[in-house]
């Protein structure tokens, strides 16, 4: 086609693209670009692509198939250039027309930085490699360069005129192998290949020159490498574990940020997968990491003070409310839960924001508000970069450059547009003051108490002035107090603190101490916090956590003042600290759903669902951590139940019952990692069925009034296949041992993250001699014919714990065939008492002083043992006594059979209630289940007159 056709032909598609005067109006660079060089408009017109959304992959495919014959760097050079051009243009065109949308412009300016850094590579890669032969390892295996993209091309959201922060890294030490052309015809002898670090500098180098390198057709990416290690002092590239060693000792806190988003751009991608493998741990801590809040305030604050002569509240990504807020909102989070929540190890801010929401950390309305500002300023990012393919995040200061950005931003006009800036900008600043606190500590200077109690801390007060002020302030015995602050204080651990971690202690302690005065116990409480405090030690990480959050803090003391059995299975477990800033932190101490109602509904779906929530987040093949998460898990949620219970939000029955669920919910999964492991490691032998081993519960467990620190009374058994010789069956015994003593593993062993709970199978078949696991006939064949009465006693409270339905019909067949048995009810009287007297005189703590509530005369036993008494007795006449479980439950059934009156059994309820409320408390309180012999003694009277006139 001639010229003079071609300039016809591009005035009518030119006429009939109605928005082209609009697009131009809002863009010099399209304007400029399409006079400069119309066959490119030509082509974009003619060829539809104005109009279309490019299908997935599709620009890569284009800019391979461009560049495939490119066969010099000067070429290489041009082409990119020339690629550029046209996509820039033609992004501009559909996002200035309302086409596209934002999320469209980023992922296509992101897919071509990113195709074009790939064919960098690929073309300089394989001209070094003619030149200086191909990277090998020290096993001869080909060495590969990695590009990882970092900040928002990492996340595929890069702005229309971004730079392109990279970092190089190579897989394996080693040489270049020999080539051809390296062969020196003087000597006759081939030169050695280059060192494979000096290869792929070379080619870093490369690949910088061919992105940012200016030409007549300009620039293709602007080219940051300061992000790599040591910055712009550090060699350009380093091998994997170069980058490893220098995270692990040197890696600061701003370099875990900006490798959240880190994400491989170009090269071999299955490397690229290992080399982030290796910065996961750097970037993503074990527990959650408090301590980002302080870095990224810092980086905050470094940007405004670097800014603040440059009219930093014009500029909408730095500047108060700007996008640079948005991330640090949501890229705090991922520094802070990423190691343990994988949804938030993402490079997607949107995916991030969401996987907040689901974790409860904002809600909906929050995170559409946030979204909702982030387009707004992203967009006015793009329009204010589209007029001249510029990187500015800067409003204009000219009137008619304020026109241009409020008619492209879809605004009447100035003051419309900057009206709704503002009320962008001010959600999201309150959003970040209020999760990161920006700025209160420098806008709202400490009150006068806060003062004082930091000079009681640092002990720049005399004494008296000291103990003057902790008694105005609220703490009765501050003499006490004071003294527990100087020796710990003058302490090893103190001592022994960097001065960071001095500090941290330093800004705590006051805080501390006005929470804990709020307290009639104020100095117990504080007691306790300092315990806390120790046993955390040096994982100052904890210290950050309650610094920074309030009611943290405020629910700590809270806990302490109110038991010092949770603060001493805090500081045995600090991990749970953890708990205390969850989504749900604010309800530890509000109503916590009933999590048992009725003890047969065995299943509760919230349980399960957040204890596999947690454990979707942990490497199947990593058995240890797993076990260890059960055990987080547990101590997490024992501390809500507890914080629970001494706000008296939770009935007694709801505290044994949580504790109960709790536990089987653990039992089972722990039943079902002990199975899968046995059949992984050894296999399934004939004659076996994994489904049909299961657990039996005893005592509290089963019924449902299990306590604080409880043993687990449980006896495993297996349902024995019909046929086969006697081998077969050895081997499914041996198959069923197995699975027994692996889940007495998982429950028991000591971690460093505790234990799961203490096991008592004194109830299986002859108790501790008796073999571990046993068949579920012959475990009945032993009750039948050879257990003792106590163990009859102990069947009242039984149920299938774990176990199919097959395997808990069988059972509760068996078991109520044992309960039903016509009994002699002189021997059952004297097997009775003669248990009783045994227990009292073997086990019983009471003295003159002090009188043992569960296992004293009139106490908790006596109760259990009355109603299994009588169930065991009067079970033959009247079956439905065999099926509850519960103590209420048995209760009301003996006064439906009337067995007992109803005056009676209301009197053993209230005792027995009482009874588990003292306990409940003194274990809470670290004490013994005793109370002074003048306690509780209508209880104890009335229990004993049951007793005598049941016995006699």
């Amino acid at each position: 086609m001639s010229e003079v056709g071609q300039s016809s032909d591009l005035l009518e598609l030119c006429s009939s693209r109605p928005e082209l005067g609009a697009v131009w109006a809002a863009s010099d660079f399209v304007a400029k670009t399409c006079i400069g060089a119309p066959l490119l408009l030509y082509d974009l017109i003619n060829s539809g692509d104005l109009d279309r959304l490019y299908a997935p992959g599709e620009l890569t495919c284009r800019i391979k198939e461009a560049l495939g014959g490119c066969e010099d760097e000067a070429a290489l050079h041009t082409q990119l250039r020339q690629i550029r051009q046209r996509e820039m243009v033609r992004m501009a065109w559909r996002d200035l027309c309302g086409v596209a949308d934002l999320e469209e412009t980023m992922q296509c300016v992101s897919e071509l930085a990113e195709s074009c850094i790939g064919q960098a590579l690929l073309h300089h890669n394989n001209w070094l490699s003619r030149r200086y032969g191909q990277p090998r390892n020290k096993n001869g295996d080909m060495a590969n360069l990695i590009v990882l993209g970092l900040g928002k091309l990492g996340g595929r959201e890069l702005n229309y005129s971004s730079d392109v922060d990279l970092i190089f890294a190579y897989d394996s030490p080693g040489q270049t192998a020999p080539v051809d052309n390296r062969h020196d015809k003087t000597t006759g002898i081939d030169k050695p290949g280059i060192d494979n670090q000096e290869f792929f500098i070379k080619l870093g180098r490369k690949i910088v020159s061919a992105l940012d390198t200016v030409t007549q057709y300009g620039f293709v990416f602007r080219t940051d490498m300061r992000l790599r290690p040591n910055g712009d002092s550090g060699p350009l590239v380093l091998s994997f574990p170069a980058m490893e060693h220098y995270y692990q000792t040197h890696g600061r806190n701003w370099e875990r940020y900006a490798l959240i988003k880190a994400r491989v751009v170009a090269g071999d991608k299955d490397s690229g997968a290992e080399l982030l493998a290796l910065l996961k741990p750097f970037i993503y801590r074990k527990y959650l990491d408090f301590g980002a809040f302080d870095a990224i305030r810092e980086m905050k604050s470094m940007i405004e003070r670097a800014l603040k002569h440059t009219g930093v509240n014009q500029n909408i990504k730095l500047g108060w409310g700007g996008i640079r807020e948005i991330e640090f909102l949501v890229q705090s989070h991922q520094l802070i839960r990423g190691g343990r929540e994988k949804n938030l190890q993402t490079q997607s801010l949107y995916q991030a924001l969401s996987s907040l929401v689901e974790l409860g950390v904002i809600d909906d309305g929050v995170l559409q508000q946030l979204l909702n500002g982030y387009r707004f300023l992203r967009n006015t990012e793009h329009r204010l970069q589209m007029v001249a393919d510029r990187q500015t995040q800067q409003l204009p200061q000219s009137e008619i450059e304020q026109q241009r950005l409020a008619w492209s931003m879809g605004c009447e006009n100035w003051s419309a547009y900057v009206e709704k800036l503002y009320q962008h900008r001010t959600y999201i600043h309150s959003q970040f003051k209020m999760i990161l606190g920006a700025d209160a500590q420098q806008t709202n200077p400490p009150d006068a108490t806060m003062v004082q109690l930091a000079d009681v801390w640092a002990q720049t007060l005399q004494q008296q002035e000291a103990v003057k002020l902790l008694r105005t302030a609220g703490f009765a015995q501050a003499s006490s107090t004071i003294q527990l602050l100087r020796g710990f204080r003058e302490g090893r651990l103190y001592q022994a603190f960097s001065g960071i971690e001095r500090d941290r202690i330093d800004r705590l302690m006051p805080l501390a101490l006005q929470q804990a005065a709020q307290h009639a116990a104020a100095e117990r409480a504080m007691a306790a916090f300092v315990s806390v405090v120790e046993a955390i030690g040096r994982r100052s990480v904890y210290l950050s956590l309650l610094i920074e959050n309030p009611i943290a803090l405020k629910q700590l003391l809270h806990l302490c003042a109110a038991s010092p059995w949770i603060s001493s299975h805090i500081g045995k477990h600090p991990v749970i600290l953890d708990e205390l800033l969850s989504p749900l932190a604010g309800s530890l101490a509000e109503p916590l759903e009933r999590p048992l109602v009725d003890i047969r509904n065995r299943s509760d779906q919230a349980l399960y669902a957040e204890l596999n929530h947690r454990l979707a987040q942990v490497d199947l093949n990593d058995q240890e951590r797993r076990v260890d998460t059960l055990r987080e898990y547990q101590q997490a949620r024992i501390l809500r139940i507890a914080a629970a219970d001494v706000s008296r939000v939770l009935q007694v029955d709801d505290v044994h019952h949580a504790l109960t669920q709790l536990a089987e919910v653990l039992l089972q999964t722990v039943f079902r990692d002990a199975v899968k492991f046995v059949e992984k490691k050894f296999g399934v032998k004939k004659f076996v069925t994994p489904d049909s081993v299961g657990g039996i519960a005893y005592g509290k467990l089963a019924s449902g009034e299990l306590g604080y620190n409880s043993d687990l009374d449980v006896v495993v058994c297996y349902e024995k296949a019909d046929g086969g010789p006697s081998t077969d069956h050895s081997e499914a015994e041996h198959f069923y041992s197995r699975v027994g003593r692996r889940f007495i593993h998982l429950l028991t062993t000591r971690t460093q993250a505790g234990i799961l709970y203490q096991l008592d199978m004194r109830l299986r078949p002859s108790g501790r001699s008796g073999i571990l696991v046993t068949s579920l006939s012959g475990f009945f064949d032993y009750q039948f014919n050879n257990a003792w009465t106590w163990e009859h006693q102990a069947l009242v409270r039984s149920r299938v714990m774990v176990g199919n339905a097959e395997f808990q019909r069988k059972f509760e067949v068996a078991r109520k065939a044992i309960l039903c048995l016509k009994r002699e009810s002189r021997q059952l009287t004297d097997d009775v008492i003669s248990m009783r007297r045994k227990m009292i005189d073997v086990n019983c703590r009471s003295t003159d002083r002090v009188y043992d509530i569960k296992l004293d005369e009139g106490g908790i036993v006596d109760i259990e043992f009355l109603i299994q008494y009588w169930i065991l007795r009067h079970a033959n006449e009247h079956v439905a006594l065999t099926i509850p479980r519960t103590t209420a439950d048995c209760i009301d059934a003996l006064i439906e059979h009337s067995i007992i009156d109803a005056n009676t059994g209301r009197q053993l309820l209230n005792c027995y209630a009482t009874y588990l409320r003292h306990s409940l408390d003194l274990k809470l309180m670290e004490r013994p289940v005793l109370v002074e012999q003048g306690a509780l003694l209508a209880e104890r009277g009335a229990i004993k007159a049951i007793w005598n006139k049941t016995f006699g």
